[in-house]
């Protein structure tokens, strides 16, 4: 095998070479030598190898490992289903597929060391990885050639003496606890303005796995953005929430105890349209329940792949009651994985067109990507934009 400046060598390339060379009885070393050349070529990430038609191959080794899997957005969580294979004379292990050339997933390797239970782990020769909440550990991110880029963002957050605010919030009977982190803009002054207020369920994932905060900070720095606060809400017993997050008491502790304690504590506008509750999933059915069930509070929702199998038909009777009471459609942002299971997106459009066709103002976009941070955080700018997008300058 050789590579030179007009031939790049396939992954089919190397698995050839190497069942040659073991078949000639080449050593262990000389088969290492070879593997490690072919990962040469890929530079800083030499794995996964991605190819021109969106051919992708995983590469794991281990001379330990009995079963290495791969797991993930768009390949599932299945071990059996992606099962890698063990290349001759050596310890790579490879499994090779097809992904959309505009995907971006995340994915790790589930590890089976010696008959113990499987680890998933990162990928060794992937510098690009996220942490991922409930349970925290590290995943790795594949971007295809095609996939929308991501502006870099800064570890840290802008300094300017205002710092975060992490309480602990029950409600009045203590049947609902959640754990609330508040992020106050650049230049916050309580006795100058009021300020907008994004709510963010799951908020843990949305620090951790979304970069929610970097974003913000990096978005009102730009001016892209007016200065907002933002509060990241998790919920204490989230295991135990109905499946696609339509719980009404919830949403009475978000509406009824959160909010007032969080207008008490900050000069955030008590404007429902200066309130954007948000979610992704079931967090993404929750935000977009909440603006329908208690528009008094919520005006604005942002739901990124919002489970929508029971929301759709709740919408019209839920809009239909809130004219009654004098309160207009909400303002809705809308997303979805184009690589989604096919009832998930179908699920999320007729939802869409239940809003729309109820007078709510909707924003909806399509990702190159599953139903996870990795396509979430990539749009999550695009929904801030839509709901607290800056007002143009006025003409000289």
């Amino acid at each position: 095998m050789s590579a030179n400046a007009l031939f790049r060598p396939t992954f089919a390339d190397l698995r050839a070479e190497l069942a040659r060379r073991a078949a000639q009885g080449a050593s262990t070393e000389e088969l290492d030598t070879l593997v490690e050349g072919f990962l040469a070529l890929g530079g800083d990430t030499p794995a996964p190898w991605v190819e021109y038609d969106g051919t992708v191959t995983w590469l794991y080794r281990d001379s330990q490992a009995q079963r290495v899997s791969v797991v993930g957005d768009i390949l599932g969580h299945a071990p059996d289903q992606n099962r890698m294979t063990r290349l001759p004379g050596g310890d790579l292990f490879a499994l090779t597929g097809q992904l959309p050339l505009d995907a971006r997933i995340a994915y790790a390797f589930e590890v089976d060391m010696d008959g113990q239970p499987g680890q998933h782990r990162a990928d060794p020769l992937n510098p690009k990885r996220m942490v991922a909440a409930a349970p925290l550990r590290a995943l790795s991110i594949l971007e295809m050639p095609n996939a929308r880029r991501v502006p870099e963002l800064d570890d840290g957050l802008a300094d300017d003496g205002v710092g975060v605010v992490y309480q602990v919030v029950a409600s009045a009977d203590q049947a609902t606890w959640a754990r609330v982190w508040v992020f106050l803009p650049p230049g916050y002054d309580p006795d100058e303005r009021r300020y907008p207020t994004l709510y963010l369920d799951g908020g843990e994932s949305y620090l951790l796995s979304g970069r929610a905060a970097q974003i913000v900070d990096a978005l009102q720095l730009q001016g892209e953005v007016v200065p907002l606060i933002a509060v990241f809400v998790q919920r204490d017993d989230a295991g135990h929430a109905p499946e696609e997050g339509l719980d009404a008491r919830y949403v009475g502790f978000l509406a009824d105890e959160l909010v007032p304690w969080v207008d008490a504590h900050y000069a955030t506008s008590t404007d429902p349209q200066e309130r954007v509750i948000g979610g992704a999933g079931a967090g993404g059915s929750l935000a977009l329940y909440a603006a329908l069930e208690r528009p008094d509070a919520f005006g604005r929702a942002l739901a990124q792949s919002p489970l929508a199998r029971a929301l759709p038909g709740l919408v019209a009777d839920l809009l239909l009651r809130n004219a009654g009471r004098g309160f207009g459609a909400p303002h809705c942002y809308v997303d979805v994985g184009r690589y989604e299971p096919p009832a998930q997106l179908e699920g999320v459009h007729a939802l869409c067109a239940a809003l729309l066709g109820d007078g709510a103002v909707v924003s909806y976009q399509d990702f190159g990507g599953d139903h996870s941070f990795v396509g979430w955080r990539t749009t999550l700018p695009d929904a801030l934009r839509f709901h607290f997008g800056a007002p143009p300058l006025p003409a000289l």
